[in-house]
């Protein structure tokens, strides 16, 4: 019977491991998130392959089959073999949970280790009465168990950080990353490292627009490099209205600009891609927050002298990272892990949001903060909630016609 759950162990934890391997076989990016060493791993096979894996990653390499079939037969026998490899990253039952193995790889590890330490305790023990020995197990079940957690500073040395980065802030300028409007600019002193930030609107409101014009005037500072993640618009969509931003150019027309361009709109064409060429900017489809992590790890290790900042459009297109029982908790669960992310990476994310249709019942249809779909999760979590309203589209006799109006519903600093 000991035995048998013994080996239902090993089998679930060789199947932890497949997962994991699989998942970074099936998206190379994971790679970037990945913690564990070798050493953490049961199979030989695995050991070589999560290896082979880092050492593409510090060779910039492309992580997918076809790359290690090239390899060689040899290399990729010793490996498991083609057909191992292919099914490892087929059977992978989800991608966003490659943390969930992560963690169970590595307290299977710590479990055994522990275990293997307390089996050669009580064998010694046997042989001699010798307090030392229990004292050699503590210091080496301690050991372990620090191996676990990451090196943080004390209180003094972050206080003495702290007071370095007030003395060395810039009398002028922003702190921050230029959020392009300077009354908004007033209110945060630009968008700051950690903050994850809402903004919040029915559609047709210009959410996309109002979010490419901050990283646009953002990215004016070569300094800086924004990430724009569109997961409802392809990448050609957003460079047509990047370009008809800075172009000055009705979207329409760039439907088909041989049709609709008049002389000078080509010469601002012309004017706005030689100028779109030289911003720091890098448009993403990823729609899964781990891929999202990875991608902007590896883009501040690449451009480290860069002040980074991340727009995603829009919330409810992120696919959940487990399986919730309802749409609240999965939406809940998005919110903790895009602000986790904002504060490991120490980055500023911005998520587009649209807000419930029962604005649309409403007399006054300005926005507040009931009207964010699941809004209790974002309100509590969110550090700066804005929500975008356009009188005009309600009411076409209005005063404020062509005018969108900027509410900061919340500003936690």
């Amino acid at each position: 019977m000991e035995n048998r759950i013994m080996n239902q162990k090993v089998e679930q934890a060789l199947e932890n491991e497949q997962f994991y391997l699989g998942s970074i076989l099936a998206e190379g990016m994971l790679v970037e998130e990945a913690t564990l060493s070798m050493e953490h791993f049961l199979k030989e096979e695995h050991k070589r392959l999560f290896k082979l894996l880092l050492e593409f990653r510090d060779e910039n390499k492309t992580i997918n089959l076809y790359s290690i079939s090239q390899l060689g037969r040899k290399t990729v026998d010793s490996l498991g073999g083609i057909r191992y490899l292919t099914d490892m990253a087929l059977s992978v039952p989800s991608i966003s949970s490659f943390k969930v193995y992560e963690k169970q790889i590595l307290s299977y590890w710590l479990i055994n280790r522990a275990s293997h330490l307390a089996r050669d305790f009580i064998q010694r023990a046997e042989d001699a009465i010798n307090i030392n020995l229990l004292n050699q197990l503590i210091q080496k079940l301690t050991e372990l168990e620090t191996k676990t957690v990451e090196n943080t500073m004390n209180f003094k040395e972050l206080l003495i950080k702290r007071h370095e980065d007030h003395l060395s802030s810039s009398a002028e300028g922003l702190t921050g990353v230029d959020s392009g409007f300077r009354e908004l600019n007033t209110l945060t002193d630009g968008w700051q490292q950690g903050d994850l930030i809402i903004i919040g609107a029915r559609p047709s409101m210009g959410k996309t627009a109002f979010a490419l014009n901050s990283v646009l005037n953002g990215c004016l500072d070569d300094r800086v490099l924004a990430t724009v993640f569109s997961l409802e618009m392809s990448k050609e969509q957003i460079l047509d209205r990047l370009i008809a931003i800075t172009a000055g150019i009705n979207l329409m027309k760039m439907k088909n600009p041989n049709k609709n361009f008049t002389d000078s709109d080509w010469d601002r064409y012309t004017q706005a891609t030689g100028y779109l060429e030289k911003v720091n900017i890098q448009i993403q489809n990823e729609n899964e927050i781990p891929s999202m992590r990875a991608i902007i790890r590896r883009s501040k290790m690449e451009y480290e002298d860069k002040k980074h900042v991340v727009f995603i459009d829009f919330l409810t297109l992120i696919k959940p990272t487990g399986f919730e029982k309802n749409r609240h908790l999965e939406v809940e669960q998005i919110i903790l892990e895009l602000k986790r992310m904002a504060v490991n990476l120490q980055v500023p994310v911005i998520v587009l949001a649209q807000l419930n249709r029962q604005i649309e019942q409403r007399l006054d249809k300005k926005p507040v903060m009931s009207d964010l779909r699941e809004s209790g999760s974002i309100e509590q979590t969110a550090d700066i909630i804005i929500f975008l309203h356009r009188e005009d589209y309600y009411n076409s006799d209005t005063e404020m016609k062509g005018i969108t109006e900027v509410h900061v519903a919340k500003n936690r600093n």
